[in-house]
């Protein structure tokens, strides 16, 4: 049918991820003679069709995308005894007895200074962010011209809300297995060569010397971990019928594309003293944002083939379209150490290029109740190649960002060095879209 059509989508309920679906603001299969009935007495749908012109269009999407987080440990039950002070006042040391070792607290001569205080069990892990999926609901917005052979030419803007994923550990670890004298109470990350702005409280347990457990990550209280993840994209498309017969149509479609996938990691500590404050020079921000800004032409087909009019619950087709971009990505990368009161901070920032394929397909399935009214339901997946991500976002070297350097207390973490940002072979979005076209 030759209309001028502009989606107003509506989402389904039931739990379902949902994508937008490809716009066809011109109604999908166009065969003389099938035009929907009835003709209802509204605003909408042209006497001349054929003769084409303007149409706009707004549409309620969701997506849900991977994330590629991995088993990186970031916090772990217990302290380090800085200056040995600690384990002094308390009479003892702890040692690792057993296989798989176990730390225990044995009574006599103090251990050294740098001494492991505590379990050593992992209670937060970068891949605990990875527990769940989140549908980004968000808006698509379609302005267009359509030539009277058919042909259409449009201008798209998508914008997808962010998804934020939580994931946090404090002072009571499960079971209440606080350890002896409530030493994994505490939490500990292994970041090292900061400035003296991160040493944290003078007195944190109230036993050993003030600064026994220097640092903000040394003995803290509470640790939590976000991942936030955004899209947009926009599309300067046109679309050429290149076969046409009663039952089907063949389009070319080829279209100018930006695409714009943002992700931010982000990490906060919190150390308190023995009397349980805390000021914001007791607390620390670690953030690792990566940004894919990808530029580039794509082309593919789209094929509609009528299935019929069943009696009047009205006219149906099915349509499939496919496409392939090849863009070029401007990555920007950047993580940060920061202060609770901004007054003390280190960061790096890197770019780089690099180029992405991307694969995008859709199935759909659109109902005529009227003329000049669409109600479609579609399937669509968007796959990109070679993007950057954050696989182990946090680099412990405070003083040089860009590795993990995540050599934690032996034996409870390998001595790795593995970089913080790293291109994936495949991220993967999908999901289902329901929506209502108007044909003016």
């Amino acid at each position: 049918m030759r209309t001028r059509a502009g989606w107003i989508a509506l989402v389904l309920t039931g739990g379902l991820a949902w994508t937008p679906a490809t716009l066809h603001a011109q109604g999908g299969l166009d065969v003389s003679g099938r035009e929907a009935q009835p003709i209802i007495p509204l605003p909408i749908y042209s006497s001349r069709p054929e003769s084409g012109g303007f149409y706009g269009a707004v549409e309620y999407v969701m997506y849900r995308q991977i994330r590629h987080l991995n088993d990186q440990v970031i916090a772990y039950r217990g302290l380090v005894d800085v200056d040995g002070s600690v384990q002094q006042d308390l009479g003892g040391q702890w040692l690792l007895i057993g296989d798989p070792p176990q730390s225990v607290f044995v009574t006599g001569p103090p251990g050294p200074p740098g001494a492991f205080v505590g379990t050593g069990t992992p209670a937060l892990r970068a891949s605990d962010l990875n527990s769940k999926w989140t549908y980004q609901p968000g808006f698509r917005t379609t302005l267009g011209w359509r030539f009277n052979d058919g042909s259409t030419f449009e201008a798209r803007w998508l914008h997808v809300r962010d998804a934020r994923y939580h994931a946090s550990a404090d002072i009571i670890p499960p079971g209440f297995a606080v350890g002896a004298f409530n030493s994994d109470t505490f939490l500990f990350s292994p970041v090292y060569n900061f400035t003296i702005d991160f040493a944290g409280p003078g007195q944190q347990l109230g036993v050993g010397n003030p600064g026994a457990t220097y640092g903000i990550w040394n003995a803290a209280s509470e640790m939590s971990i976000e991942m936030i993840q955004r899209y947009n994209q926009a599309d300067f498309m046109g679309k050429i019928p290149v076969r046409t017969s009663e039952l089907s149509r063949t389009y070319f479609v080829a279209s100018g594309r930006f695409a714009w996938i943002w992700e931010r990691f982000r990490w906060r500590t919190v150390a308190r003293d023995n009397t349980g404050a805390a000021t914001p020079r007791d607390v620390a921000y670690y953030t690792n944002t990566v940004s894919n800004r990808m530029y580039g032409p794509a082309i593919g087909l789209q094929k509609d083939l009528y299935l019929g009019t069943f009696g009047r619950i009205g006219a149906f087709s099915i349509a499939f379209h496919g496409d392939a971009a090849a863009m070029v990505n401007i990555v920007k990368e950047h993580a940060k150490y920061e202060l609770g009161d901004e007054s003390a901070s280190n960061k790096k920032g890197v770019r780089e290029y690099t180029f992405v394929p991307m694969l995008n397909g859709e199935l759909q399935l659109t109902w005529y109740p009227a003329a000049g009214i669409q109600v479609r339901l579609s399937w669509n997946s968007l796959m990109f190649m070679n993007t950057v991500h954050t696989i182990n976002p946090v680099s412990f070297n405070f003083g040089n960002i860009g590795r993990t350097n995540d050599f934690g207390p032996e034996p409870f973490a390998p001595n790795n060095s593995l970089p913080i940002w790293e291109r994936r072979a495949i991220h993967y979005f999908d999901g289902i879209n329901f929506g209502v076209a108007l044909s003016f």
